[in-house]
């Protein structure tokens, strides 16, 4: 199978193969269907984030369940049985630190010492290697853009209904918050970017104003209601 590696800042990308892993107790193995491109890849591959090197890049993907590690408990086997489609969340935490302890998984202490800082896994190994096959699956985001725009609305903001709120760029996170806040009962959901096509998808997504920041004025209550 083949990866694109990642090996150092301001450089292209290399295709490279890589063997196929046999899952462990209570693991199971993901053929990736599609991987999305997250604006945090980019900031790795410009040296604008550190990064453990080499690795295969992207962590936004939907899969199939492929395997199951030897001696797997049979609720992990029922829940994600052979064939089954998932989505894969960007952090992978440890769920017995002190944050998640808390419920703060994505604070989870041991995801950024060995995942972010090494490389590897907590037991210090890296098995997490999948192979793309170029399918377009727009289930791939969930795991990264929707999942930070949910904590966003849900925690952050606390939307409830009937509130206002305005979303400032509407990419995939931005975009993402829209259709979280319509769905959360938020009544004034203001869309707000420099770019029109941005804005006019803003409407398909649950916005009720738009607001073009390249042309509004330093203090102003004007907007464009849909």
């Amino acid at each position: 199978m083949r990866g694109a590696v990642y090996r150092e800042p301001n450089q292209p990308l290399t295709i490279e193969e890589f063997h196929i892993p046999r899952p462990k107790v209570n693991e199971i193995l993901i053929k990736t269907k599609a991987c999305g491109v997250c604006h945090s890849d980019l900031h790795v591959m410009k040296g604008e984030i550190p990064f453990s090197s080499p690795c295969a890049i992207g962590h936004e993907i939907t899969g199939e369940v492929v395997e199951h590690g030897p001696l797997t408990d049979h609720k992990i086997v029922q829940r994600f049985s052979i064939g089954s489609r998932v989505v894969g969340a960007f952090i992978m935490p440890c769920g017995t630190c002190s944050y998640c302890a808390k419920g703060h998984d994505d604070l989870c202490e041991d995801f950024f010492a060995y995942n972010r800082a090494k490389g590897t896994l907590y037991d210090g190994e890296t098995r997490l290697f999948l192979r793309h096959d170029g399918k377009k699956k727009v289930s791939a985001i969930l795991g990264c853009a929707v999942f930070t725009a949910y904590g966003a609305m849900a925690h952050a903001a606390e939307i409830r209904p009937g509130d206002s709120i305005a979303v400032i760029g509407i990419g995939g996170v931005g975009s993402s918050c829209l259709q979280i806040a319509r769905d959360f009962g938020a009544s004034d959901i203001i869309a707000m970017d420099v770019l029109d096509d941005k804005l006019e998808k803003a409407k398909t997504l649950g916005a009720t104003f738009l607001a073009r920041t390249k042309t509004l004025p330093k203090r102003t209550n004007r907007h464009q209601e849909v």
